[in-house]
């Protein structure tokens, strides 16, 4: 069986997911946004039964923004974390794993709320790493 793990960027918080992963859902929502500072935010959807902490489950701020939406981050540096106000699910922010996924983006969600800025002008560059 596949396990992946996953960390904050600090490494305080860690979790690992046992199962394949579907993909990637982006959503462009406008809390997510607002939550993330960027164009949306990139979960995966792990059945709670797949998911568990490795260290560090009691070092995470959880900030309510409504009743349906919360933000967990780690205390020390701030990374949005898997959120668990779900029953059934655990939303894994993607950019949180250890190693390559494998997968690409599968869902696209609250497309009407996207960014007006969140697309390619038609002279986009593309660089590997930072330009010089």
């Amino acid at each position: 069986m596949t396990v992946r793990t996953g960390s904050c960027l600090c490494g305080a918080r860690a979790y690992e997911i046992e199962g394949e992963i579907g993909g990637v859902w982006i959503c462009h929502c406008s809390l997510c946004r607002k939550a993330t500072g960027a164009g949306g935010i990139a979960i995966l959807i792990v059945p709670r039964e797949r998911f568990r902490w490795l260290r560090g489950e009691d070092h995470g701020v959880t900030y309510e923004l409504r009743e349906s939406y919360t933000m967990t981050r780690c205390k020390t540096c701030g990374t949005p974390l898997p959120a668990e106000t779900d029953e059934k699910n655990i939303y894994v922010t993607a950019g949180t794993l250890d190693e390559p996924l494998g997968k690409g983006i599968r869902t696209h969600i609250f497309c009407a709320s996207r960014a007006d800025w969140d697309r390619d002008e038609p002279d986009v560059g593309y660089f590997d790493e930072r330009p010089g």
